[in-house]
C-alpha cells in the first residue's frame, strides 16, 4: 500500500525522480535565479559582503533549493549545477557594480569529484571580470568531509589566487569543528539554530562565546547567521560578533543592495564600553617580509638589542614570529650559520600559535595566553585587527592591566560580599538605559534586619548578608545579570534573563528554607524573637525574610540610573507592607505582587495612584 500523503518520503522520492528531466531543461534554459542577502558589520554599520543563493523557477517544485539540489544529485547533475550557479552569480553580481565581498557557496562534493575545480571556479571568475579579492569560498557541511588532505590542497591554490574561505553551519554538522580546525578559514558562520532566540537562553549565548573566543585566537572572523530580531541583534553586538546576516538587515532579493536601511537596529545595538581591549596593549613592530634572509634578521635584532621578536608578515596577513632567543640559539650550533643564513626568515620562523583580535577584552586574552600552562612574563603574541597584523603583546602587559583593574574595581566593591557597589550598579543602569535594552531591576531588603542584629550581633548579621550574597549569585546568571551590594543589607539586581521571575522566586524559597539556621533553636521553634523597636519598646519580631521590589525599565520616568533609584524607593515602601517575603513589581503605572502571582493565578494589576496613596 502506497503513502500518498503531501509530505511522504515515497511521494517525494517519485517527485525527485520526475524532476530529472524538468531540471535538465531548466539548466539548459538557463532558468535558475541568484539572490542576494546582506552581510553587515555592526561596528561600521555598513553591508560589507553578500552571499549568493539558488532558487530554481517559481512556477515549479524546483523552486525550493533543498529539492533543486537534491534532484541535481539524484540525476547526477550535482557538479554541472553548482558551477551553474557559481557562473550566474559572478555574473549578477558584477553587473550590479557593488561593493564588498561575495560569498559563494560550495559542496564538498563537487571539489572532490572534479580535479580541476580550482582553475575551473577562477576561470568562470575572470570570465565574468569578478576580482578573486573580492571572493569567499563558503564551504557547506551538507555531506561528511573526509578528504582532508585534498580539500585543504584544493584551498591553498584558491587562497594563493586571492580567494578567502569560510565554513558554513558550524555547530550544525558532525564534522564542523574538525573543518575549522583543518582548513583554518578566514570565516565561520554560526548555524542559525544558534542564534535563534540567543537572547533569552544561556545555553545558546555561551555556546555562541565559546565559537567567538575560538575564532579570535586563530585570527578567524565569526559570522552569526539567521538574526532576525532586535533583541537577537543586541545580544550578538554585545558578544562582538564580526559579522550579522538574516532576516533583519534583509531577505534574499534579486540585486544586491548597496546600503543598509536598518542602521537604526544598529544603532540601537551598540553600547559603548570602556573596558580595556587586546587592541590598547598592542605595541606596533615592523613586520618583516617573508622573503627577507636570516642573515638580515640577524642585524636587525643587532640594531635592536630589546626587541625580543619581529613578526613575519605578507600583505598585511601574519605568517609567523621569529624569536631573538631561539634564532641565536639556533645559529649557535656548529654549521648552521653556513646552513641558514641565506635562506628566508621563513625557514626559521614558528608559526603563530596564538593571534589575538584586537576586540578581544582583556580577560579573554589572559584566558589565553595562560591556558598553555605557565608562560613567561615576556613572551609575545601577535594582534590582529580586521585579521591584518595591528601590532605585538607581552603577556606581562596583560597581566599587569587586569590587576590594575581588579585593585580600580576593588574599591568601589562592597568589602564584605566583594560584590560591585553603587557606582559600578548606577553605570550599568546607565549603559542599558543608553543602549534602549529592557531590564528589570530589583531591590533586595531584608525584613526584621535591625532586630536581629540587636539580639545575635553584627557578626552573624554579616553570615546572614553573606547568605543572601551567596544566593542572589548562584540563582542569576553571570552573563544576563548584574548582581550588585549597596550597603547594609541591601541588594540591587539587574535582569536580562529570560526568567527573571522564577530566579528571584528561587531565591524567596531558598531563603525560607534556610533562615532557620541562623537562629537558636528555641527561636527557631518559635518563629520569633522578642527584641527592642524603634519605639523603644520591646515586641515579638518574626523571622527574617526578604522584600523584593522591582521596576520595569520601560516604565514612564526611568530614564537614567538616578530616576529608577526613585521610582524604586515607593515600590519598595509598599513591598515592605507586605507580611512575609514579598516581591512586587511595578510596570509604567501599575503594580502587582508576583510572589502572589507564581502561588496563584495573577491578580488584577492595581493603579499606581491607589499604591503611593497606601503608601
Amino acid at each position: 500500500m502506497s503513502d500518498s500523503r503531501p509530505d511522504s518520503p515515497t511521494l517525494r522520492l517519485r517527485r525527485l525522480d520526475a524532476s530529472a528531466l524538468e531540471l535538465a531543461d531548466v539548466m539548459r534554459d538557463g532558468r535558475i535565479t541568484t539572490l542576494f542577502q546582506p552581510v553587515v558589520d555592526p561596528r561600521s554599520r555598513g553591508i560589507v559582503a553578500h552571499e549568493a543563493l539558488t532558487r530554481g523557477p517559481s512556477d515549479s517544485w524546483l523552486h525550493a533549493p533543498q529539492n533543486l539540489f537534491e534532484a541535481a544529485r539524484r540525476a547526477d547533475l550535482k557538479v554541472d549545477l553548482d558551477y551553474l550557479c557559481m557562473q550566474n552569480a559572478f555574473k549578477r553580481f558584477v553587473a550590479a557594480r557593488v561593493s564588498g565581498q561575495l560569498f559563494i557557496n560550495v559542496s564538498p562534493d563537487t571539489i572532490y569529484e572534479d580535479s580541476s575545480f580550482a582553475e575551473r571556479f577562477l576561470g568562470l571568475a575572470n570570465e565574468a571580470a569578478m576580482p578573486v579579492d573580492r571572493v569567499v569560498i563558503e564551504l557547506t557541511e551538507e555531506s561528511l568531509l573526509d578528504d582532508y588532505d585534498r580539500l585543504r590542497s584544493t584551498m591553498q591554490r584558491l587562497r594563493v589566487a586571492g580567494c578567502t574561505i569560510a565554513i558554513d553551519d558550524l555547530g550544525a554538522g558532525s564534522s564542523g569543528l574538525r573543518t575549522w580546525s583543518e582548513l583554518k578559514p578566514d570565516y565561520v558562520k554560526i548555524d542559525r539554530y544558534f542564534i535563534t532566540g540567543i537572547d533569552a537562553d544561556p545555553t545558546k549565548l555561551e555556546f555562541v562565546r565559546s565559537m567567538l573566543d575560538m575564532g579570535r585566537a586563530m585570527g578567524c572572523r565569526v559570522i552569526a547567521e539567521g538574526v532576525e530580531t532586535e533583541r537577537e541583534c543586541r545580544e550578538l553586538v554585545d558578544l562582538g560578533l564580526d559579522r550579522l546576516q538574516g532576516h533583519l538587515f534583509g531577505r534574499p532579493s534579486a540585486a544586491p543592495v548597496a546600503a543598509l536601511q536598518q542602521v537604526d537596529t544598529l544603532d540601537r545595538s551598540i553600547v559603548t564600553y570602556t573596558a580595556l581591549c587586546a587592541e590598547h596593549i598592542a605595541t606596533f613592530v615592523p613586520p618583516v617580509p617573508p622573503e627577507m634572509r636570516v642573515t638580515e634578521v640577524c642585524e636587525l635584532f643587532r640594531d635592536n638589542p630589546e626587541q625580543l621578536s619581529f613578526p613575519v608578515v605578507q600583505e598585511g596577513r601574519p605568517l609567523g614570529i621569529v624569536q631573538r632567543e631561539r634564532l641565536f640559539d639556533l645559529l649557535a650550533k656548529p654549521l648552521h650559520p653556513e646552513i641558514f643564513n641565506k635562506k628566508p626568515v621563513t625557514a626559521v620562523m614558528e608559526a603563530p600559535t596564538l593571534l589575538i583580535d584586537g576586540g578581544l577584552r582583556l580577560e579573554q586574552v589572559s584566558r589565553l595566553v595562560t591556558q598553555k600552562g605557565r608562560p613567561r612574563l615576556t613572551e609575545e603574541f601577535v594582534i590582529t585587527k580586521d585579521s591584518r597584523y595591528h601590532g605585538m603583546g607581552q603577556t606581562i602587559d596583560v597581566l599587569r592591566l587586569i590587576t590594575e583593574q581588579q585593585l580600580q574595581s576593588a574599591k568601589h566593591s562592597n568589602p564584605l560580599t566583594l560584590l560591585p557597589g553603587n557606582a559600578a550598579v548606577h553605570s550599568s543602569i546607565d549603559k542599558l538605559i543608553g543602549a534602549r535594552k529592557r531590564f528589570i531591576v530589583a531591590y533586595f531588603d531584608l525584613d526584621s534586619f535591625k532586630p536581629y542584629n540587636d539580639v545575635y550581633g553584627y557578626a552573624h548579621g554579616d553570615q546572614v548578608i553573606l547568605h543572601l550574597a551567596g544566593l542572589l549569585k548562584k540563582h542569576f546568571s553571570p552573563r544576563l545579570d548584574f548582581v550588585g551590594h549597596v550597603g547594609g543589607d541591601d541588594f540591587l539586581v539587574v535582569m536580562r534573563s529570560a526568567d527573571w521571575r522564577e530566579r528571584v522566586v528561587n531565591v524567596l524559597d531558598r531563603f525560607a528554607q534556610t533562615v532557620a539556621d541562623f537562629y537558636s533553636t528555641e527561636h527557631a521553634a518559635a518563629g520569633s524573637i522578642i527584641a527592642t523597636g524603634r519605639d523603644g519598646l520591646q515586641r515579638n519580631f518574626p523571622l527574617l525574610t526578604v522584600s523584593v521590589a522591582a521596576l520595569d525599565s520601560e516604565t514612564m520616568g526611568a530614564t537614567s540610573a538616578d530616576a529608577v533609584a526613585q521610582l524604586l524607593a515607593h515600590v519598595k515602601k509598599y513591598a515592605k507592607q507586605q507580611s512575609g517575603n514579598s516581591f512586587v513589581l511595578r510596570s509604567d503605572d501599575r503594580i502587582v505582587d508576583l510572589l502572589a502571582a507564581a502561588r496563584r493565578p495573577p491578580p488584577d494589576m492595581l493603579p499606581m495612584d491607589q499604591i503611593m496613596t497606601s503608601a
